[in-house]
């Protein structure tokens, strides 16, 4: 049986995904955004639409978060969040190209939260 903590740990951070990839699936248009500014920024090919992308990433979020949170393959489902965390975390909070420090601030903190994030997907990987 498992723990009631690292149940209600699963399931907190599997609802942060679903939600997030809900979001993502009703609207593109901000995270296409940044996806495209990104690709001019570091000279990345245009393989997919931006929204078709965004939209491929909210839907493997909320399989998995589901997944992690139902304590369904947990160990798959976190180490896949924390691959899918990684581009979503470069692309949308990049601190390190803004000149506005107070944009910088804000960004570099939600940069460092979903470091945060990471580490807790990779403990449950680990478990």
């Amino acid at each position: 049986m498992i723990h009631p903590v690292k149940a209600a740990a699963r399931l907190m951070l599997g609802s942060l995904f679903v939600m997030g990839g809900l979001n993502q699936l009703k609207d593109q248009t901000y995270t296409g955004g940044l996806l495209d500014a990104a690709r001019q920024r570091y000279g990345l090919p245009d393989l997919a639409a931006p929204a078709d992308l965004v939209r491929l990433n909210g839907t493997a979020m909320i399989t998995c978060g589901a997944s992690l949170a139902l304590g369904i393959a947990p160990r798959a489902s976190a180490l896949a969040l924390a691959a899918l965390l990684q581009p979503t975390n470069v692309v949308g909070h990049a601190f390190w190209t803004m000149d506005d420090p107070r944009k910088a601030f804000v960004e570099r903190n939600h940069f460092m939260s979903n470091v945060a994030i990471t580490g807790g997907l990779l403990a449950v990987a680990a478990d």
